[in-house]
């Protein structure tokens, strides 16, 4: 049951990581096309670099949880 419960708070922060980093996407493909503001747009493609990062860190953490599960739990 433990594992059962990691496992949904993993993928809950997995889930909130994604959309975080499509709005992170969005907003610098909008300020990118818009504005001429190099140091604004270096600072929005480290962010989204980052969150995608840890979105990518999270999904591994989120498989590792439920491959857990499923072996301790059936």
């Amino acid at each position: 049951m433990l594992w059962t419960v990691i496992w949904f708070f993993v993928n809950a922060l997995f889930v909130i990581s994604v959309i975080t980093f499509m709005f992170m996407q969005r907003s610098y493909s909008e300020t990118k096309n818009v504005k001429n503001d190099a140091d604004l747009i270096k600072r929005l493609d480290r962010r989204r670099k980052l969150v995608g990062g840890l979105s990518i860190l999270l999904f591994v953490a989120m498989a590792a949880s439920f491959m857990i599960n499923m072996r301790l739990n059936g």
